[in-house]
């Protein structure tokens, strides 16, 4: 069957007419869509820290810790690699790297502690 130019023309404005109602209502359920996802969702910095405080957490099994002492402080190691290198350290070395990071001395702090100058206490902690 063969049109005439004026027929293509209707079916061509027919066509985009279509088109251009199509694309209009699937961007307004998409706007709906996006506003009740708004409304039904929350992020996670509009939750108070207080809601989480309890959740999350790991059991602990004291089987499974690496447990040091240092100058009178206990100390208990959950991480496998870390509590196996600390334990591989000699006793001095593993002392200054408890003491500086579990306790938070400075290092002037833990030669004092040891009774060593702060340059020395500093290269063990460095060599650990």
């Amino acid at each position: 069957m063969k049109y005439t130019d004026e027929q293509k023309e209707h079916i061509r404005h027919c066509f985009d007419s279509y088109c251009k109602k199509t694309i209009r209502y699937q961007a307004i359920t998409l706007y709906r869509e996006s506003a009740k996802y708004v409304e039904r969702n929350v992020s996670f910095e509009d939750i108070p820290n207080d809601y989480f405080s309890g959740r999350g957490e790991c059991d602990t099994y004291p089987f499974l810790q690496y447990h040091f002492e240092a100058f009178g402080y206990h100390f208990s190691v959950n991480d496998y690699n870390l509590g196996k290198a600390l334990l591989q350290l000699p006793k001095k070395k593993r002392d200054v790297i408890l003491m500086y990071y579990f306790v938070n001395f400075t290092l002037t702090e833990v030669a004092g502690m040891l009774g060593k100058p702060h340059q020395n206490i500093s290269y063990i902690h460095v060599r650990a």
